[in-house]
């Protein structure tokens, strides 16, 4: 009896503390403030507590954040008239001027939740023949083009993993860097992505 008793109060308070955990947004709703394109846009603003980013070239809007260990999530609604848009959710980002280096989960029709490593080789996850086969049955149909499609990015340490709408999609180590900027990225070619719900809780 006597054990059951420590494992349920063990459990109550563990309970009150994932309670307590407290989110930080990455957008106040109502402004960019905190973010910095590095490349000229078309349009970059606020509208309706939603992110609005436009742009004719590639360009990261990067945040004033630096964060290691973090949970991220957000929510991205791509043009559903382009096809072939690139958008990503940069994480552990370094350098203060132009293109960053980092991490970036991927959002678009392809290879959305990948891991592409900007300045470090490429492709992270899936990677190689077979973890590609293994990916693109994991994601069918998982990814909704024209709608709301909810990201979330856990990086502790060297490990890095992504979900898409709920669903676990990558899981990989990689170390190459432990802290940084977030971002939010526009390929170019037009059209305007939307972001909504953006939040980060720090990790220890």
């Amino acid at each position: 009896f006597r054990t059951a008793l420590l494992l349920w109060i063990t459990a109550g308070l563990s309970l009150a503390a994932d309670k307590k955990v407290e989110w930080t947004p990455l957008f106040d709703g109502k402004t960019t403030k905190g973010w910095t394109p590095r490349a000229k846009v078309e349009t970059f603003k606020a509208v309706e507590g939603e992110l609005h980013l436009n742009s004719k070239v590639n360009v990261w809007v990067v945040s004033d954040l630096q964060l290691g260990d973090f949970v991220a999530e957000l929510e991205v609604k791509i043009p559903a008239d382009h096809k072939g848009f690139n958008s990503g959710l940069g994480f552990r980002l370094i350098g203060d001027k132009g293109k960053p280096k980092g991490y970036q989960c991927e959002i678009d029709r392809a290879k959305p939740a990948g891991v592409y490593g900007i300045g470090m080789g490429g492709w992270l996850y899936p990677k190689g023949k077979e973890q590609t086969a293994a990916y693109q049955k994991k994601v069918k149909g998982l990814f909704k083009p024209a709608e709301w499609n909810h990201f979330r990015v856990e990086a502790k340490g060297p490990r890095i993993r992504t979900w898409l709408n709920g669903k676990l999609i990558a899981e990989l180590e990689h170390k190459q860097s432990l802290k940084g900027r977030f971002g939010i990225q526009h390929h170019g070619k037009g059209g305007t992505v939307k972001f909504r719900n953006l939040r980060v809780q720090a990790l220890k």
